[in-house]
């Protein structure tokens, strides 16, 4: 008999149903984990919606397995004290994959929340080994006494259950089409010092520039695409994207913007780029998914440390300059897309051996 694997994570099939801002957060409002949880999906055989709150005796009695598809989950400021109680109950074997530390250094391993340390704890007891992003976070999670880890990036790379196959790009045509995907949670306010701010200058190039702008957790342009029109901070948004009016900047989102509750509607809109370029590493692997070469702009430690792990192409921040957008050819040229997915192959055997090890069944395709 297959085994029943639980899935601790968003709601995909309810995800699907809602529009503008109840859809974004009944994604946990970041659009990009339809990434990984999509990817567990897709890779495990057996996978059904367990939540983030379930009655511990009935998932003992329905369940074999529970998995948990993570991102920067050990962080200062959320404690799954409740999580973690509840996995305990059930007594069912479990791991996780794709965690990630939100930490600016080690010295703050020691103001994680009880509650996540207690997660940690529980999960590493419960399997043979539990993945990672990368090295710092395998670093924070070895200094609270757990070694059963293993850095294996980010699953979602594997959405397909193999090595993504890259677009030769036709630079005797020259790249014309260019998605963008920045980072901005809230609207900020404006003073002098936001004008020298790179994410705020990505906008504005990409609402004059881009082909597609990619929206995976702003509540305000995602409000404008769904048609909900909302009021508040219209000027303040005309301001940060350098438009004289509202009626333009709405224009101008209608046209270029874009965002998903569907990855396979992702993955089909970033196929019509040429290149994609931004500081979100799952809009870089939906790219990457649909063959779009991307180029990871890092702009913390957490991107950083899964560009690292999977050799994505990318820049940091501090390097990065706009300037580099207007010989796009020449930036893209700079990168290596072989050793990425040389990287690719070798990791696709290693979560492969991962899931073999925690007696998961995967689809994934080595040959």
């Amino acid at each position: 008999m297959n085994k029943r694997i639980g899935v601790v994570g968003i709601n995909l099939e309810g995800l699907a149903t809602r529009h503008g801002a109840d859809a974004l957060k009944a994604s946990g409002n970041n659009f990009g984990n339809m990434l990984f949880t999509n990817a567990v999906y897709k890779q495990i055989e057996g996978c059904r919606h367990l939540g983030f709150s379930f009655d511990p005796l009935m998932t003992k009695e329905n369940l074999d397995s529970i998995i948990i598809p993570g991102a920067n989950w050990i962080n200062l400021s959320q404690d799954w004290q409740v999580l973690a109680d509840l996995l305990e109950s059930t007594l069912l074997p479990c791991t996780a994959v794709g965690l990630g530390a939100q930490l600016s250094s080690l010295k703050e391993v020691r103001s994680i929340p009880k509650g996540t340390k207690k997660l940690l704890k529980v999960i590493s007891e419960r399997c043979h080994s539990f993945g990672v992003r990368g090295e710092f976070t395998a670093e924070v999670v070895r200094k609270l006494g757990i070694d059963n880890v293993e850095v294996l990036g980010c699953p979602s790379i594997f959405y397909y259950g193999k090595v993504a196959d890259l677009r030769d790009i036709d630079y005797s045509r020259g790249i014309s089409n260019i998605g963008i995907g920045p980072t901005r949670y809230v609207l900020p306010g404006l003073k002098v010092e936001r004008s020298i701010d790179k994410q705020r200058q990505l906008y504005q190039f990409a609402i004059r520039e881009a082909s597609s702008i990619y929206y995976q957790s702003e509540a305000f342009e995602i409000s404008i695409l769904a048609r909900e029109e909302p009021e508040q901070s219209r000027n303040l948004a005309c301001e940060y994207y350098g438009m004289k009016n509202f009626h333009e900047l709405r224009k101008s989102l209608l046209s270029k913007g874009k965002y998903h509750k569907d990855l396979e509607h992702w993955i089909t809109d970033s196929r019509k780029d040429d290149v994609y370029l931004g500081t979100r590493i799952h809009g870089a692997i939906a790219a990457t998914l649909a063959g779009t070469p991307a180029v990871l702009i890092a702009h913390d430690r957490r991107t950083a440390e899964l560009a690292d792990e999977m050799c994505m192409p990318c820049i940091s921040i501090e390097d990065f300059d706009i300037s580099m957008l207007y010989d796009i050819d020449g930036l893209v040229k700079s990168f290596d897309f072989v050793k990425f997915q040389r990287r690719s192959a070798l990791n696709l055997k290693r979560i492969f051996k991962f899931y073999s090890a925690n007696g998961l069944k995967s689809n994934i395709s080595l040959s």
